[in-house]
């Protein structure tokens, strides 16, 4: 029981931190209010919680090296130039051609927040897996999967607290805020972005 509380703690820890996960479901839940913001969260934790049972069943992750690393950061930058430059497009659209326009599903762009970020493999390698090791030697293979669960789980909450800000109270604060709120958001994403590219080249 003990792992799972840990756990879920440092799920709720994890989700508290800012990173580019939580801008991503800021954004799309300021842009397509809460239940698209809850997407783009279904696709993060989808794809963190398969990593995650993964490890729990004994996949060993490795903290990325070398080349792997300088791809993952590039690649990770160019996906958060892509998603700041639709936010920048969209802030300044009308809202009825922003539903209209097409763009990458918000499930999508959630489960690649989290694929094309070298922060989380990080995490896996470093924090998750010797917490699910830990799970697993006290009670098996179903005490990691618990303890997995409960990771998840804290993240979750997290997250769905970033979406409900970004969902009910950003986006009610009417047309004139919104469309700043957006460009700020892309504007961090763009930092960010630039950031891990310059990184993984030099």
């Amino acid at each position: 029981m003990e792992p799972a509380i840990g756990a879920f703690g440092i799920g709720l820890a994890l989700a508290g931190a800012p990173g580019p996960v939580q801008a991503v479901l800021m954004g799309e839940a300021v842009r397509g209010g809460v239940a698209r913001g809850f997407r783009a969260l279904a696709g993060v934790h989808v794809t963190f919680g398969a990593l995650l049972v993964a490890l729990a069943l004994g996949l060993s992750v490795s903290p990325p090296h070398g080349d792997f690393l300088r791809a993952l950061r590039i690649a990770g930058g160019i996906l958060l130039l892509v998603l700041a430059g639709d936010g920048m497009r969209t802030a300044a659209a009308p809202a009825a051609r922003r539903t209209r326009r097409r763009s990458l599903p918000a499930g999508l762009r959630g489960s690649l927040a989290i694929l094309l970020n070298p922060g989380g493999w990080l995490f896996l390698a470093a924090v998750a897996s010797p917490l699910l090791a830990t799970a697993t030697h006290r009670g098996g293979v179903g005490g990691a999967l618990v303890a997995a669960t409960a990771l998840v789980a804290g993240a979750a909450v997290g997250d769905a607290g970033v979406v409900v800000v970004g969902g009910l109270g950003i986006r009610r604060a009417g047309e004139r805020v919104v469309p700043w709120v957006r460009r700020g958001l892309a504007l961090v994403l763009a930092v960010a972005g630039v950031w891990l590219i310059v990184a993984g080249t030099t």
